[in-house]
């Protein structure tokens, strides 16, 4: 949601950020979620999150689900830490967990520009 709400084109900055041309990915479970919470979103968070869609069209699909009792976040979590994957996030939550179990994550400082910590 940065690029909508803050107008950072989070591909440039992650480019700039990493010194390199990335690949970027979103996981199948991210993209059901996507789709679960447009049901009955109200019309701004509607928008929202069919610009989430366009923004994961520009990523590769990672064919990774949600197990059995585990939420996104959690999968997104170990799917980072099996793949050595770096995570774009503004979950504060999510953050925490992320650097705690050693992966890097970009994140968004002073609404400008993306920042990797770890």
């Amino acid at each position: 949601m940065i690029p909508l709400r803050f107008g950072v084109d989070v591909f440039e900055e992650a480019e700039r950020t990493l010194n390199n041309l990335p690949e970027y990915y979103v996981t199948r479970s991210v993209l059901r979620e996507i789709e679960l919470l447009k049901q009955g979103a109200s019309p701004s968070f509607a928008k929202e999150l069919s610009f989430a869609e366009k923004i994961a069209e520009r990523c590769s699909v990672l064919d990774v689900e949600a197990r059995e009792k585990e939420t996104v976040d959690e999968s997104i979590l170990r799917t980072a830490v099996e793949k050595r994957l770096i995570v774009g996030t503004t979950d504060a939550e999510l953050r925490r967990r992320l650097r705690e179990a050693g992966v890097k994550v970009l994140i968004l400082r002073q609404r400008r520009y993306l920042e990797l910590i770890g």
